[in-house]
């Protein structure tokens, strides 16, 4: 069995919403192994998307064929920064053509009301790690962009294994995907996050591989639990 570890280094702010408190907006220090499959291209996607509805299933189960599993990024060195953010609409455009009295009868606010936050960032230098499961593709870049900013992060190999599986009970300290396991596991520290909270220190009893100090299990795949 083929494992590949990568690191993965933060050239940019990475912001994406894991959670809303009030005016802040926090980012989660992980990465989520369906973003890093989509950011390493495994997926061919545009950019520009019309509506709101994901397509996980229809993107990421083809990929189970190719015998490729991406795991969730694990912080091995991060920071935060917070930055404030101000967003104003422009309602205070004057209308020249439209009295007050029709704009009251249209809907439309003749107050200005901007909006503010803080968003809670991964600082660029954070440090991340995850594994390749299967083998490799032929294009895979070196520079990935994740996020909503589409923030530059810098992939590069650190080793890669020809691992024979073992059975019996383990406990994987790297991030997992529950959904993309087919077996549950007896307990674990629990990462709540969108589209699917993330599983540490999960201990299972099974087949797995070690690679290093990290024991992984064999039967992960995309939606592994409903395939």
């Amino acid at each position: 069995m083929q494992v590949t570890k990568f690191h993965l280094t933060l050239h940019d702010f990475l912001y994406y919403a894991t959670r809303e408190m009030g005016r802040l907006y926090e980012t989660e220090k992980v990465i989520h192994n369906w973003a890093l499959t989509y950011a390493l291209g495994l997926i061919q996607k545009p950019h520009r998307s019309f509506n709101s509805v994901p397509t996980y299933q229809d993107d990421l189960t083809p990929i189970n064929a190719a015998g490729v599993y991406v795991t969730p990024a694990k912080p091995i060195y991060y920071d935060y920064v917070i930055s404030t953010f101000k967003l104003a609409d422009n309602r205070h455009r004057p209308f020249s053509t439209v009295s007050n009295t029709c704009k009251k009868e249209l809907g439309i606010k003749v107050t200005n009301k901007p909006s503010f936050g803080k968003a809670k960032e991964l600082a660029p230098g954070s440090l991340f790690e995850f594994f390749i499961v299967g083998e490799l593709p032929n294009k895979l870049p070196k520079w990935i962009r994740l996020g909503i900013w589409m923030s530059k992060a810098w992939i590069e190999i650190k080793g890669t294994k020809f691992l024979t599986p073992k059975n019996g009970v383990f406990t994987c300290s790297h991030l997992l995907n529950p959904i993309d396991l087919p077996i549950s596991s007896e307990f674990c520290d629990l990462i709540s996050m969108p589209p699917v909270s993330l599983l540490q220190n999960a201990r299972f009893n099974g087949e797995y591989v070690e690679f290093g100090n990290i024991c992984l299990p064999t039967s992960m795949a995309y939606f592994a639990s409903v395939i």
